[in-house]
């Protein structure tokens, strides 16, 4: 036996009443995750853990706003409640209605209007940081999709401190939706998304022009995660691809 086996032996002895096994490591628990509803993100095991700041990341037209629809029904189909923090008024009812989603069990805040002292983003933040302390919520997702990535760049680090202690005492998710990653090493999950192709068909009266939009095809990098998982991957190799159908196709 190693004398530093021998001092750590002693020690544990010493703190065992107090502290057991003080000094032995011991294996990452996974948190609770919470599906975001697309198959194939299921079977790669991606899932947006509770009690973590999450984020998702992309262009526009990279499917956000499906993820963040597809993981709305999800968790108000449940019985949970759900709070998005709407920084530029995007957010559509009537989409989120046909796409299953339980407006009863949602609690929308919009902050674009003219304020003569505050941006969007700064109503933005103190509206989350109110929500999250104050509880109920299964879910909480502060979208900043719409706003310049220089502005959520803009963002204090302590904001993002504030953010993660705040859920992480919490069986909530808190889940940032934009552009570019800001939260740096406060997220404990990071999903980049970008669109890959869209398919076309021809219509009957111009076969040689399609026109009829039928569905996109996305990928999505887990480009950061600190989550214990069976099915972790290191960052960058954990591509998932998935396609979304356009129901007004026809």
């Amino acid at each position: 036996m190693s004398s530093a086996t021998a001092l750590r032996v002693q020690i544990e002895s010493a703190l065992e009443k107090r502290i057991p096994g003080a000094l032995t490591v011991r294996p990452a628990i996974a948190p609770e995750t919470i599906s975001m509803g697309i198959p194939a993100f299921d079977r790669r095991g991606i899932a947006i853990p509770r009690g973590c700041l999450s984020e998702i990341c992309g262009p526009p037209s990279s499917g956000r706003t499906t993820l963040l629809l597809s993981l709305m029904r999800e968790v108000t189909e449940k019985g949970e409640c759900f709070a998005l923090v709407d920084s530029s008024n995007a957010f559509d009812p009537h989409s989120a209605v046909a796409n299953g989603v339980n407006l009863k069990r949602l609690l929308c805040v919009r902050c674009a209007a003219p304020h003569p002292k505050l941006r969007p983003v700064d109503k933005a933040l103190t509206a989350t940081d109110w929500i999250i302390n104050a509880g109920g919520f299964g879910v909480i997702v502060l979208d900043l999709a719409d706003i310049e990535p220089r502005l959520t760049q803009e963002i204090p680090m302590s904001w993002w401190y504030r953010f993660r202690r705040a859920v992480e005492s919490t069986n909530a998710s808190f889940v940032v939706i934009e552009q570019q990653s800001s939260a740096r090493s406060c997220a404990s999950l990071v999903i980049t998304l970008q669109r890959s192709s869209s398919e076309w068909v021809p219509t009957q009266d111009q076969p040689q022009n399609p026109k009829l939009l039928t569905g996109m095809n996305f990928t999505a990098d887990v480009t950061r995660t600190r989550i214990a998982t069976s099915q972790r991957k290191p960052p960058g190799q954990a591509t998932t691809a998935f396609r979304i159908a356009m129901s007004w196709a026809g």
